[in-house]
């Protein structure tokens, strides 16, 4: 049982060390695994973890006495990590209440995250309504259901601290008002990538990860090479292509750091009626050609048991009003989001300029997956090949998914440019 501990810490540990600004010999982890408790020992190296690094604490107090009571009372708390990341350590030094800016902190963060003293009912209150909370002095904690799921929280807990600090150069961060964000967080911890959570719920049981996909893979469509999609005509040559590019631009947006966890979002045009999207809430690095979803721009009816992404509207939408656009990227980027949360348009100067034109609109806000910001989105991308959307990220276009991956590295090397002040 130790030995699968380890292997399920250690599957999640050297992401926890990539995250930008983290001291990974800082970092600490927390989880319940088969109903025992386990952590990494202090200073082990994250990026390199061995047994030695993980030991089980249930029948003695951890040195980390308040994450160990977090995970074994009888919340829904599955794994703590404890960190010190450069943006998360400023907010807390500023004292600051964190509010969302972006989108993705009130789905997987909350309404607001706090800093407190390190006092077990002080964190506990400041957990109640949140995934993360700064500790005065201390670190930064993030929780989750899964030690994935409290990896993720970091990363967008870190992105948004980062963000709201840039976002005051350009007049500040505008919050997502609370009924809102209390509703995405609610959607978000009942609705949101089902599938994937059941996976990593089950994978942090103790169930073998192969066993867990193959449970979870009876709610997915398989389809490989010609094989037959939900019973309908066998797939072209070039469908089977444009999906497998979907999954490797993906994994590249991953790459890039242009997205984390599961957010964002990519689409192909397939002919005149069809349009290939990437599934709801599914790892990219667990994506397969099978799980892409083929979807009409027209009905947006989709066929298959996965359900496309809540934003495929925005995606028909710019495939209704450009003919020239063959693929589109959605991103939650960190420096376009700083435009994002401070609901501005972007000035572009320069060879810029022919792809996106002088200015890159800011869309109005609207909750995400609603026609509302399908109808934003697409007038604010208007004859552009890209705009900002408010509170939420970016959309980019092209005539092929290479061109739209291109222009969003583009734009968001841009927006880093403008929101540091180079």
């Amino acid at each position: 049982m130790e030995v699968k501990a380890f292997e399920y810490i250690k599957k999640y540990a050297s992401g926890l060390a990539e995250i930008e600004g983290c001291d990974s010999k800082e970092l600490r982890a927390v989880v319940s695994f088969e109903g025992e408790t386990y952590q990494t020992v202090k200073g082990a190296d994250f990026a390199a973890l061995s047994e030695g690094d993980v030991e089980k604490i249930s029948g003695k107090l951890s040195d980390l006495w308040i994450e160990q009571a977090l995970v074994e009372d009888s919340s829904p708390i599955g794994a703590v990590v404890v960190s010190r990341t450069e943006f998360c350590t400023r907010a807390c030094e500023k004292d600051m209440v964190l509010r969302p800016c972006l989108d993705d902190m009130a789905q997987i963060i909350g309404h607001k995250v706090v800093a407190v003293e390190y006092d077990e009912k002080a964190v506990r209150k400041a957990l109640s309504g949140a995934a993360g909370c700064f500790v005065k002095g201390k670190y930064t904690i993030t929780t989750g259901r899964s030690l994935y799921e409290a990896m993720v929280a970091l990363t967008v807990l870190e992105k948004s601290a980062e963000v709201n600090l840039l976002a005051e150069k350009q007049g500040g961060g505008k919050s997502i008002i609370l009924p809102e964000a209390m509703l995405m967080r609610m959607i978000y911890k009942k609705k949101y990538s089902k599938a994937e959570q059941s996976f990593k719920q089950e994978e942090a049981a103790g169930a073998d990860s192969a066993e867990a996909a193959d449970r979870v893979a009876g709610a997915r469509a398989v389809v490989t090479g010609n094989e037959e999609i939900s019973g309908q005509e066998e797939m072209t040559a070039e469908e089977a292509k444009l999906r497998q590019s979907l999954v490797d631009f993906g994994n590249k947006l991953v790459e890039t750091g242009l997205v984390q966890g599961t957010w964002g979002n990519l689409s192909v045009r397939l002919d005149d009626r069809y349009m290939l999207v990437t599934p709801s809430g599914l790892d990219y690095a667990r994506l397969t050609a099978g799980d892409i979803v083929k979807v009409e721009i027209e009905t947006l009816e989709y066929e298959g048991n996965l359900k496309p992404t809540s934003e495929k509207g925005i995606h028909a939408s710019i495939y209704k009003l450009r003919d020239d656009v063959g693929a589109v990227i959605h991103t939650h980027s960190k420096y376009c989001s700083v435009f994002a949360a401070a609901r501005k348009d972007l000035e572009i100067q320069g060879s810029a300029e022919e792809t996106f034109g002088k200015l890159v609109k800011c869309a109005d806000y609207a909750l995400p997956g609603t026609k509302s910001l399908k109808k934003n989105t697409a007038k604010a991308f208007g004859q552009s090949m890209g705009c900002i959307m408010a509170n939420h990220g970016m959309v980019c276009g092209g005539r092929d998914i290479q061109e739209a991956f291109d222009n969003c590295r583009m734009l968001e090397g841009y927006a880093e440019q403008r929101a540091k002040g180079c």
